[in-house]
């Protein structure tokens, strides 16, 4: 028999079947195809007897490894969100504009949108494992960086950095855990696994009282410590296959035979959009809620209040993720993240009239406003691993993660700008219109889902 011919062999159930592909020709697991359901996920048996040879299953990482490569994740983040908590703080020391802050703000997004693709398209040729341990290196040395700063200009430099390092660690390490597995199970860890990027960013939110205590160069230094003792529990806990390794890899920076793909093509844009969506809540309400304030801003006792309402907000994406993806993969993709976005609009986009409301209403609808706008982020990841051709994994997420966070870039800078343009954070109008720039990139996001088919995960 012909080594083409080794793909599909007939015999007699239950007899032997016939190991080998081109590459192998022992020690191969045999496939057994449902004629009824030929594409499904679940092999099922064949009455006849047809039998199809498949690559070595691929085991899914233990509970242990995934909840290390979590906190790895977690600590490597804990100086993600220290702008964000402190940025009332540095606009005033460095006498920032708000365009300006939205640059401080966002410049994490934008060195994560440059380096995202040739890194995580990199995953294609080289173990996941090796991108995700360099890079998570190089974030911890940017932490450390940032605390030496003393002007807007090295700051951006250092931001940049951390962005570069975040590009090769979250991705890659998506895809080092996600490698061979398939279905709900493989759903559940990226939904996990994303839902450690929310914990992070939250629990960076809170280092901003280390900063309000101790300044924020201090907040730095203790965020790359932890960053560096994340390396080391990723260096002992991720897998140390060739999770990405590809025979005929997609050429870099090559993304034609990804973009045709029409799911993987409406999944982009409602990513971007979710994060787009979110960016006046997450990145911007410590300087709201200081506005709202007013004069009682600088007590201690509000201070204190607003860092935890900020980490609170950016902590509820992982609630938010993770009954969005289980209802997605219940009810459909398509159908749950139309009708997030929907309310993602009409909770984020009108949220800056709320200015008009007592501190404390506007505290309580901040929170049911954060967790609304955060409902998209692990089901459409999902779904995108769900639908993207392996041969083109890598550059699919890559090209995935690069718009998202450049929408997070752009959303941010957009907010600042728009600030400075209808007066700054002292007037209600500028603060409408900027959270109506959120609302408006909701409904391009539900726009975009309704072209999904009903349910993703049959295809």
């Amino acid at each position: 028999m012909k080594n083409d011919d080794a793909h599909r062999v007939w015999t007699p159930w239950p007899h032997r079947c016939l190991l080998g592909t081109r590459r192998s020709i022992a020690m191969s697991p045999c496939s057994i195809v449902d004629p009824q359901n030929p594409g499904s996920p679940n092999r099922g048996f064949l009455p006849l007897g047809t039998v199809t040879l498949a690559r070595p299953a691929t085991a899914a990482p233990s509970t242990p490894v995934v909840a290390a490569i979590c906190v790895a994740e977690i600590l490597g983040l804990a100086g993600f969100s220290i702008i964000p908590a402190l940025l009332p703080q540095f606009i005033g020391a460095w006498s920032l504009t708000n365009t300006q802050a939205g640059w401080l703000a966002g410049i994490v997004s934008a060195g994560y949108m440059l380096a995202v693709i040739p890194l995580v398209t990199l995953t294609d040729r080289r173990p996941a494992r090796q991108i995700y341990l360099a890079s998570s290196a190089l974030s911890a040395l940017s932490y450390f960086g940032m605390a030496v700063c003393d002007s807007l200009l090295p700051a951006l430099g250092f931001r940049a950095l951390a962005g570069i390092g975040m590009a090769g660690t979250y991705m890659p390490g998506l895809r080092a855990l996600t490698h061979g597995v398939e279905g709900a199970t493989r759903a559940r860890i990226a939904a996990w696994y994303t839902s450690s990027f929310t914990i992070g960013a939250s629990l960076s939110f809170l280092f901003g009282r280390v900063g309000t205590l101790l300044g924020w160069r201090s907040a730095f230094v203790v965020a790359g410590i932890l960053g560096a003792a994340g390396v080391f529990i990723a260096c002992a806990a991720l897998p140390r296959g060739d999770s990405g390794r590809e025979e005929e890899p997609q050429p870099l920076l090559d993304f034609r035979l990804v973009l045709v793909n029409r799911d993987v093509l409406a999944l982009i844009v409602g990513y971007a959009a979710a994060i787009w969506g979110c960016v006046g809540l997450r990145q911007w309400i410590v300087v709201f809620l200081t506005f709202r304030a007013g004069d009682q801003a600088p007590d201690p006792a509000y201070a204190w209040t607003i860092l935890v309402v900020g980490a609170v907000i950016n902590f509820l994406g992982v609630p938010a993720g993770l009954i969005g993806n289980e209802l997605s993969i219940r009810y459909g993709l398509r159908a749950v993240a139309s009708l997030v976005f929907v309310l993602s609009a009409l909770a984020g986009g009108l949220f800056g009239f709320t200015a008009m409301l007592p501190f404390i209403a506007v505290l309580g609808l901040s929170v049911v406003a954060g967790f609304i706008v955060q409902g998209n982020f692990s089901n459409l990841t999902s779904g995108v691993l769900a639908v993207a051709a392996r041969r083109y994994l890598g550059a699919t997420i890559g090209l995935y993660s690069c718009i998202g966070f450049g929408a997070s870039f752009l959303g941010t800078l957009l907010f600042g700008v728009t600030l400075d343009l209808f007066g700054g954070t002292s007037q209600l109008p500028a603060w409408a219109v900027s959270f109506g720039t959120c609302g408006f990139a909701c409904l391009v996001g539900a726009a975009a889902t309704v072209f999904l088919p009903r349910n993703i995960w049959q295809r």
